[in-house]
């Protein structure tokens, strides 16, 4: 008897779809298929258990059908799922799940794109997806780690690792995270960016673009490690960049302050005329001086009054 037996749900190196919809919180479960960088072949395997598992996200995403609820299983590795290319992300309803550890930075189930990726190396058209528990990261020299213009897709737990080359770093065109025209997408309890590689030009973790709507970040932290003080958390510079909100709730916006990062002017870069409101819940920052380049469509609520130069800055306690 294999290992895989001793564990409900389980048999023959597969999950019961009953017994996965359950774990993962989804109402049913349509196929089912595997990714191991280990032991996976995109070739000789059809990945419909752990045996046959693919190697990369992108030959699983291939294989799944929209709308099917299907799943993709990303076990965790020594090294990421090496992805020679990007990934054209045009399916619907599909849950991808890291089966490791459910830690906030650094989970083991990795996707990583290889020197071929180009810009964005994950574009995602498709809607009503979820990534869960996962880390995402490009160290080549590409400038978008994901592009986001499909709708309602969920992203729980993730480690978004973009801008990991000094060379992205110092472009002004660098993004971890790009929302155009993306509606009502939720980030929960996600990473994203790094403060392992210094960013030198006037770049952002996060773009709004092209009247994205109602688009929520829950629970998130937004590390950063600069040399130039033009970095930015987020960004939604131009005019009708935002429709209707962008919500911050409970979110943290740490530049490594106390590592020797280069203390920002601004986390938020914004337009006066936006087209929404930006809304800050109970956010705290450090290393930065200021909130925002523009108040007009900027608003606070649980913490002090966000127009104040200390509003929300972290404090050093008292001894």
């Amino acid at each position: 008897m294999k290992g895989h037996d001793y564990y409900p749900g389980v048999k023959k190196y597969k999950w019961y779809p009953e017994d996965l919809a359950g774990m993962i919180g989804q109402p049913v479960v349509g196929n089912i298929f595997y990714v191991d960088a280990n032991s996976g072949s995109d070739t000789a395997n059809n990945g419909k258990d752990w045996n046959k598992a693919f190697k990369t996200l992108g030959k699983a995403e291939d294989s799944c059908t929209s709308f099917n609820y299907d799943v993709i299983v990303v076990a965790p590795s020594a090294n990421s799922v090496t992805v020679e290319g990007s990934i054209t992300w045009d399916k619907s309803f599909i849950t991808v799940v890291g089966a490791t550890a459910p830690v906030q930075i650094g989970q083991r189930a990795r996707i990583g794109f290889g020197s071929t990726a180009t810009s964005p190396c994950l574009a995602i058209s498709g809607m009503g997806n979820r990534f869960i528990n996962l880390k995402m990261v490009v160290e080549e020299d590409v400038n978008v780690l994901i592009s986001l213009t499909g709708n309602r897709n969920y992203f729980y737990n993730c480690e978004l690792a973009g801008i990991c080359n000094s060379t992205t770093g110092d472009d002004t065109a660098a993004r971890v995270l790009s929302l155009s025209a993306a509606e009502e997408n939720l980030f929960e309890n996600c990473a994203i960016g790094i403060d392992t590689v210094a960013r030198s030009a006037a770049n952002a973790s996060v773009e709004l673009a092209s009247a994205s709507t109602r688009n929520i970040f829950r629970g998130c932290i937004f590390p950063a490690w600069c040399d130039n003080a033009g970095v930015l958390f987020v960004k939604a510079a131009s005019a009708a960049d935002i429709d209707r909100y962008a919500i911050f709730q409970n979110c943290i916006f740490h530049n490594a302050a106390y590592s020797s990062s280069t203390t920002m002017t601004v986390g938020f870069s914004l337009h006066a005329a936006v087209g929404g409101t930006v809304i800050l819940d109970g956010c705290s920052a450090l290393g930065v001086t200021d909130w925002s380049s523009d108040y007009t469509a900027l608003r606070g609520m649980n913490m002090p009054d966000i127009t104040a130069a200390n509003a929300g800055f972290m404090e050093q306690l008292a001894t």
